[in-house]
């Protein structure tokens, strides 16, 4: 054999970690981990407990939103600082407005392929893979993004070689 082993938990393990550096991996965890929160606890506030179908559903959204926000923020974006130099409710107020965009981008999305006679079954998954790359890059690129100070510094910092040449397993934007 050519140097061919079979594979370990080690491997296992890299690859788990190669992926969770990946902040695309871990927004659309979160994503499915909120999209979840939402069916299950709908399921439950009116099914189980009798709720008022809006009312179960409308608690059940509430929650799922509050799994997402802090999901992303706290793990897809790592924003649990001020390092971003935005204040948590500044951060709280673009991500409610970058989903209720992604809310109105969906339907739109759908509406318009289905008035060009596609059905809705076809036009949904459509909306299902854009809408969550749009809202990725307004949460990396507005929602959470990292501060830039761009003010000429009075000093300047002195570069260590690990500064110079510094890499993360996020990619590239």
């Amino acid at each position: 054999m050519s140097g061919l082993r079979p594979p370990c938990l080690s491997d296992l393990t890299a690859f788990v970690r190669g992926l969770l550096g990946k902040r695309w991996i871990r927004f659309g965890m979160v994503g499915g981990a909120a999209t979840l929160t939402y069916v299950l606890l709908g399921l439950l506030f009116v099914n189980l407990w009798g709720m008022h179908v809006l009312m179960g559903n409308a608690l059940a959204y509430a929650l799922s939103f509050i799994v997402s926000y802090l999901g992303q923020s706290l793990w897809t974006f790592g924003t649990a600082s001020s390092a971003s130099g935005l204040s948590h409710w500044t951060r709280l107020a673009r991500f409610a407005a970058a989903q209720a965009l992604g809310l109105g981008l969906n339907s739109a999305i759908i509406w318009l392929l289905m008035r060009l006679s596609l059905t809705y079954e076809v036009a949904m998954p459509v909306a299902v893979l854009l809408v969550p790359v749009m809202v990725y890059l307004l949460c990396k690129y507005w929602v959470f993004r990292q501060n830039t100070d761009t003010r000429p510094s009075t000093q300047a910092a002195p570069q260590t070689p690990s500064s110079v040449h510094s890499t993360t397993n996020e990619e590239r934007p």
